[in-house]
Parts: C-alpha cells; structure tokens; sequence
C-alpha cells in the first residue's frame, strides 16, 4: 500500500463519503444526539458534585464516563445551559443521580451515597475505604 501521490499528479476524490451512498440510512452513532435542558434538584444527599467521593466511589459504581456525563450534567444545570442527551442516560437513571422531569434532566444538587446494589463493584479494599468513610461523620458542605 502506498500513501503518496499518484505518479501522474491527478488525485482522485473518494468513491464512497464517510456518511455513504447519497439517499443512504446514516448510522444511528452517526447522528447528532438532541439537546435536553437540564436542572438543579433534591438536596436528599449527602455528598457535593465536587467532593473527591463521586469520583473515588462512583466512578467505581458506573464508570468514568457515566461520573463524565454526570458532572457535565451538574455544570449544565449550574449555567442553565442545554446539553446534549447523554449516552450514559440509562446508567444514571438506574442508579438514581438523574430523573427526568416535564422533558427536562433534573440533577441532584448533593449525592447520595453508592446504594448497596453497586457495591458488589468495589474490590474489597475499595469496599472497607468506603464502610469507613460512610461510618464517619458527613462531610462539610465545602468539599
């Protein structure tokens, strides 16, 4: 295979676009997702978006993109902007940190902590960091 120019100077465009044929059904990963509004609500938890939990213990639970999508969520709601659905919605809603309202995400303003059905995730090191941490008294709102 070669990558450079063909001998007699003349490129040649491709036969096929990224997208495909003209009149082609495009890729369901090649659309663009809809944009949804987001908002603040339920103060029920007992961790802030910012606090070094979420990402230790969460990420752990659902993942680092899920944690991604969910922190992008909260800056959302923050800034009152609109976002894109997100691809990790239905992990998210399953594990509680986001519901939908009237068409709208609405994001909790304080986490709560990883329900025991996720737990099973954790190693058992990262499971004894978390009984204890869960033991101590909550955290200040500061983070």
């Amino acid at each position: 295979m070669s990558t450079g120019a063909p001998a007699n100077g003349r490129s040649r465009p491709p036969t096929k676009s990224a997208v495909g044929h003209a009149g082609a059904p495009v890729r369901p990963t090649a659309r663009v997702r809809p944009t949804v509004p987001v908002t603040c609500g339920g103060t029920d938890g007992r961790f802030d978006p910012s606090h070094s939990y979420v990402r230790r213990f969460w990420v752990a639970a659902i993942g680092a993109g899920a944690v991604a999508e969910l922190l992008r969520l909260v800056r959302a709601a923050d800034t009152g902007e609109d976002v894109r659905l997100p691809r990790s919605l239905p992990i998210l809603l399953k594990a509680g940190l986001v519901s939908v309202n009237s068409g709208s995400l609405v994001v909790k303003e304080r986490l709560p902590a990883v329900p025991i059905e996720l737990r099973w995730r954790f190693p058992p090191s990262l499971a004894a960091e978390h009984s204890r941490l869960l033991s101590a008294p909550p955290p200040s709102s500061d983070g």
